[in-house]
């Protein structure tokens, strides 16, 4: 062996123990760029690790931030290089950051895990000013210590080609339809129209709905988007939001414009659609413009605001009972629409039958986009003295949008029938002998009560208590003032509930005490039906308008989206009770 060939074999053998111990202490990187951002742009956190035989170890950065915050990410990217017989692997993770003032930001505490082994990371560091200083696409400038960034722009510069296309993405609101009736459903649908792919939307503001009674609809669990054309350019098209929406005044109204954040994978304009990178874009959707048109005249008698396609059963539980036993007669209202605030049927009073106040049940579920709702009252019925109780047919007026007329919904007639008890047996005459022990078990049967008695005496228990808080609250309201103060003490709970729902719900009851222990208005008349019963006791017609105004918009209070910033509603409506309630005093 000649020395020249010993030499190149000591020359490789060192090479390959130095390729072995570059496999086992991987190269990381950290990069946070560019070094000068405005507040209204965006930088890019990135962490590198290359090295051969890297495909095994987990990849497990951390690390702080100070003056910025994630839009954006993890993105991750990676390479394999293949050379002499050696694998080398680089994996890159990136984030979006946003500054949140002018000043220094900076990512610090930076470690990376690889399997066991954890790697610190010295910090990086950026100036945030007030002016923009990007480029007019949005890009970030690139860094002067990249050469090979540098050597690209020459290249592009000796070697002009076309910019690979970014894309678009934009937002349309609809309303389906767009001229409901009041108290009707329209349906509010958000739509995301893209020729990028789209890896996060978050909203950022949704209209405020209103003066409508609103329902959240959640998104179907595996939706496709839909290939649209939009001025000669194809565009996916995907539903990202629904509401159920609800009008409960006439008139037009304009929903502002939704805002939604996205995070966007779009082609590098320098390698084009072989590589991609993630920016944060922010669009705004069109305004939306709906007229609700009020219900036509010739409402018929008893109708108290149902709209949409309805049905009443009415159900009699058992059919026939023995005088003093209870039955339950249930009237159930269900059918697409908004049934919340409805009144209980009114039952006649029949001789010889005590009915007792309903218990009601209300839920609402969707069928595909629509909602449908179900409300059922349940009366307790106790026969006092044996016959024949017809019960009338149910009828329930409501309005069909579909076919814009008043129609009646209506349950058949039912019968309960009362029996007397049956009459106890007569004892069989025993012997002599045992007649003290018969006449003491005769003074005991004396002595307990009759079985009827036995079966109502719940039933009396039930309205001797009613009757008697009855007694109390009159006590306790103590005329104009005490409904006033009943009234404030409501309100002032209100005040320090979090959730608008409880505290529409307080501010709510509290109202229907007052008008019933100051205006006698019944505690169950529906909202909508306040300030006609109160002008019709002699109340000024401006205070009577604006109980009703006040009702509405308790009544989007109480059912407002989750999304929707109530809480100024809240404290307004607070306001508005204490002084309609002085005036009302």
């Amino acid at each position: 062996m000649t020395i020249r060939r010993a030499a190149f074999l000591l020359l490789l053998a060192a090479l390959a123990a130095r390729a072995g111990v570059a496999a086992e202490e991987p190269r990381i990187a950290v990069r946070l760029q560019p070094a000068t951002i405005g507040v209204g742009e965006l930088a890019h956190l990135s962490i590198e690790v290359e090295g051969e035989g890297f495909g095994s170890r987990g990849f497990q950065p951390r690390f702080e931030l100070e003056n910025l915050e994630v839009v954006g990410g993890p993105n991750s990217s990676q390479s394999f290089r293949f050379v002499n017989g050696a694998t080398s692997r680089s994996m890159t993770l990136s984030w979006v950051l946003r500054p949140l003032t002018v000043g220094a930001a900076r990512a610090y505490e930076i470690e990376v895990q690889l399997d066991d082994t954890v790697y610190e990371l010295p910090e990086r560091e950026i100036a945030v000013v007030e002016d923009a200083v990007g480029r007019a696409d949005g890009r970030e400038p690139p860094s002067p210590q990249d050469p090979f960034e540098d050597l690209f722009s020459r290249f592009d510069r000796l070697r002009p080609r076309a910019a690979p296309s970014r894309g678009q993405v934009f937002l349309r609101a609809e309303v389906r339809p767009q001229d409901p009736y009041v108290g009707q459903q329209a349906l509010y649908t958000l739509y995301l129209l893209t020729q990028v792919d789209v890896s996060s939307i978050s909203p950022e503001k949704l209209p405020e709905f209103s003066g409508f009674w609103v329902r959240e609809l959640p998104q179907p669990e595996e939706s496709e988007a839909e290939v649209v054309e939009v001025d000669g350019e194809r565009f996916r098209r995907v539903a990202v939001l629904r509401r159920a929406i609800f009008p409960l005044r006439p008139g037009t109204t304009e929903l502002e414009p939704a805002k939604i954040q996205l995070g966007v994978r779009v082609p590098d304009r320098t390698f084009g659609s072989m590589f991609a990178q993630s920016e944060v874009w922010r669009r705004d959707s069109n305004a939306v413009t709906l007229t609700a048109r009020a219900l036509p005249p010739g409402a018929p008698d008893g109708y108290s605001g149902a709209v949409g396609d309805l049905a009443v059963t009415a159900t009699l539980e058992p059919p026939s009972v023995v005088v003093g036993d209870a039955a339950t007669f249930t009237v159930t209202l269900a059918g697409a629409g908004h049934l919340q605030g409805l009144p209980a049927p009114q039952l006649p009073a029949l001789a010889g039958l005590r009915a007792f106040p309903p218990q009601q049940q209300s839920d609402e579920s969707l069928a595909g986009a629509r909602v449908r709702g179900r409300r059922s009252w349940s009366f307790v019925l106790v026969p006092e003295t044996a016959g024949d109780y017809r019960l009338p047919e149910i009828a329930v007026p409501y309005f069909d949008p579909a076919a814009g007329e008043f129609r009646i919904a209506r349950a058949p007639a039912s019968t309960l029938v009362a029996s007397a008890p049956a009459a106890a047996p007569e004892a069989a005459p025993r012997a002599s002998a045992e007649a003290p022990a018969a006449a003491a078990g005769a003074a005991l049967a004396a002595a307990r009560p009759p079985a009827e008695w036995l079966r109502i005496l719940p039933w009396l228990l039930v309205v001797l208590l009613v009757a008697v808080l009855g007694v109390l609250l009159r006590r306790g309201l103590g005329g104009r003032g005490g409904a006033a103060a009943l009234l404030q003490h409501h309100l002032r709970q209100a005040a320090g509930r979090g959730k608008p729902r409880e505290a529409a719900a307080l501010i709510e009851e509290g109202w229907r005490t007052f008008l019933e222990a100051r205006w006698n208005i019944p505690p169950g008349t529906p909202s909508t039906q306040w300030g006609r019963l109160l002008a019709a006791t002699g109340a000024p017609a401006d205070t009577a308008a604006e109980l009703v105004r006040l009702a509405d918009d308790l009544h989007y209070l109480r059912y407002a989206p989750q999304l929707s910033d109530t809480a100024a509603l809240q404290r307004e409506l607070i306001l508005r009770s204490t002084k309609l309630g002085r005036t009302l005093k």
